[in-house]
């Protein structure tokens, strides 16, 4: 596809790619492998579910506030339900499979007493089980989203600052991540108390982006020093061990915990990418390689399910391959991630010719300032050619 086609759907490129990625280290995060180890905690005590969490709350701003200035609050509210309710219905699809799938191989990914209660507790968005446990912190998430948004808009981002921080500080000494063991749960992998601070950061960003025609974050010289200090030491940290065989300083855990330290990492690591330039984006669009995480993050939510059901299987069975064997598996595996969003988009496409010419029905649209800073760049760079 021609970059000024690409660029005329008039969505963020880095975003989606960001996205892509996150997409593969998840996946490979989700069964025993040799790339495994070269996409988990790679750059500190940040990994790709902080990154993907707070820029599912990017998009929902730039795409929600969007439509919301186009058709008003009530279809914007409508508009987010329905997103929430594809999402728990994924997420129900992925319960079913997952808890078949563990009667079938006897396996222990759901550890409650009985099968209908791990279904049930799944179900009611209040057990986190398999592998799949993003996507019921999501569904909470976009259920708040219209009120967030709607608080934003009125200027009480204050508020839901103050709200989200102290969910926050709560999580540090344990609001949100108990359990009974008598009801048979499984322990909390993603706290939603501490994790919300991610989603809702990136929505204020989107925010910000939306009501100034601009990105929604400055950019500060002293600002960016200190965040590449700050990553530095704290990626020579969380590699002590492999290196010097240290045990890290600062509690590193190779789960998603809330670490306080965990949070920071992923703010100063963030704001480094944003400082990359945009013409960086556009030598990247000649390459396979990132057109490839482009359409994954395109898609994000059917690529995630279809990894959830292919690494199930494989987390089961790659254990008797030989390392060759399971890299090529890998390998495989990451391609394969393709095919979902590869089908969907051409889904997408159909409908959107055959029903209706609105172009809010068809892909979705982010702000065009990225896109417009890119094109800029994109036609400064043909004109070299």
């Amino acid at each position: 596809m021609p970059i000024a086609l690409e660029l005329s759907m008039e969505r963020d490129w880095r975003v989606d790619t960001l996205r892509g990625y996150f997409l593969v280290a998840m996946t490979l995060g989700h069964f025993p492998n040799p790339l495994a180890p070269f996409t988990e905690y790679t750059f500190g005590y940040a990994s790709a579910p902080d990154g993907f969490v707070f820029l599912s709350g990017l998009v929902s701003a730039w795409v929600y506030l969007l439509f919301r200035q186009r058709r008003g609050n009530s279809a914007m509210v409508s508009k987010v339900f329905r997103r929430a309710r594809t999402i728990y219905l994924t997420h129900i699809a992925l319960l079913v499979v997952g808890t078949l799938v563990a009667l079938f191989l006897r396996t222990e990914v759901h550890r409650a007493a009985h099968p209908l209660q791990t279904f049930v507790s799944g179900a009611l968005l209040w057990n986190q089980v398999g592998f799949d446990r993003i996507l019921p912190m999501y569904c909470v998430f976009l259920a708040f989203s219209p009120i967030v948004l709607k608080q934003f808009t009125e200027g009480r981002a204050w508020l839901i600052g103050v709200i989200s921080a102290g969910l926050w500080v709560g999580a540090q000494f344990g609001l949100g991540g108990l359990r009974s063991s008598a009801a048979g749960l499984g322990s909390v992998t993603f706290n939603l108390c501490a994790w919300q601070a991610y989603f809702v950061a990136g929505q204020y960003i989107g925010y910000r982006a939306v009501r100034s025609q601009a990105s929604g974050v400055g950019k500060s010289r002293i600002l960016l020093a200190a965040c590449v200090v700050v990553s530095l030491l704290l990626m020579v940290d969380r590699h002590l061990l492999s290196l010097w065989g240290i045990s890290p300083l600062l509690g590193f855990s190779g789960h998603p915990d809330h670490n306080p330290i965990r949070f920071l990492d992923a703010a100063c690591l963030g704001y480094l990418i944003w400082w990359i330039p945009r013409a960086v984006d556009v030598a990247a669009m000649k390459l396979r390689f990132f057109r490839f995480l482009n359409l994954l993050g395109g898609h994000s939510l059917q690529v995630f399910a279809f990894s959830m059901l292919i690494t199930r299987f494989e987390a089961n069975t790659i254990k008797t391959l030989s390392p060759g064997a399971n890299l090529i598996v890998a390998l495989l595996i990451v391609l394969s991630l393709g095919l979902p969003a590869w089908l969907h988009q051409s889904f997408r496409e159909r409908r959107t010719r055959g029903h209706n010419t609105d172009p809010w029905s068809g892909r979705t649209r982010y702000p065009c300032p990225p896109a417009a800073t890119m094109r800029s760049a994109s036609e400064a760079s043909t004109s070299r050619l």
